[in-house]
């Protein structure tokens, strides 16, 4: 028997308070993902034998997972600090409303944002960038913030991180 208590991780402890009907996938499939979401490495055969099923079974799943666009595809998680000395910025943007999708389609394009979100309040659009330099960020805010439909921008610069994404670092 399978202690699916044991085979627990985020998202599992996301979705724990959701009743189990609702949600697309079953406890074998919420098992699978905690296993590939804690290390994606992690062998067909080593979660066919950790959930005492076949590994025919836990490569069908996954394919279904995939095809499902449940799972996205896997990719490896990089400590961003031990590469380089970031700077995170969240740039809240107050845009001309018939230029918001304009606005955004240029900051998309920028290789120094990582999210851009269109957000309901005082501003329209949030952006989450990653800039070497204070410098880099000064550059961003005189020439990409300048553009034609930004009505006003506010910059907040990240000192210190308490609970952290660990798919963008910082």
């Amino acid at each position: 028997m399978v202690d699916f208590e044991k085979l627990k991780c985020d998202i599992s402890e996301r979705w724990s308070l959701m009743d189990p009907s609702l949600l697309p996938v079953d406890q074998i499939d919420l098992a699978i993902l905690c296993f590939l979401r804690n290390d994606a490495r992690t062998t067909n055969s080593e979660i066919a034998e950790a959930l005492n099923v076949s590994e025919a079974t836990i490569r069908r799943r996954i394919k279904e997972l995939q095809e499902r666009k449940i799972i996205l595809g896997f990719s490896a998680l990089i400590n961003i600090p031990a590469i380089e000395n970031s700077i995170k910025a969240y740039i809240y943007i107050k845009a001309d409303t018939n230029k918001i999708e304009d606005v955004a389609q240029k900051l998309m394009k920028n290789k120094r944002i990582l999210t851009l979100y269109r957000i309901i309040g005082e501003y329209d659009l949030l952006c989450e960038g990653l800039f070497l330099s204070m410098k880099e960020l000064q550059e961003f805010v005189d020439s990409d913030l300048k553009t034609e439909g930004i009505i006003k921008a506010v910059t907040h610069v990240v000192a210190k991180g308490y609970k952290i994404n660990p798919w963008i670092g910082l």
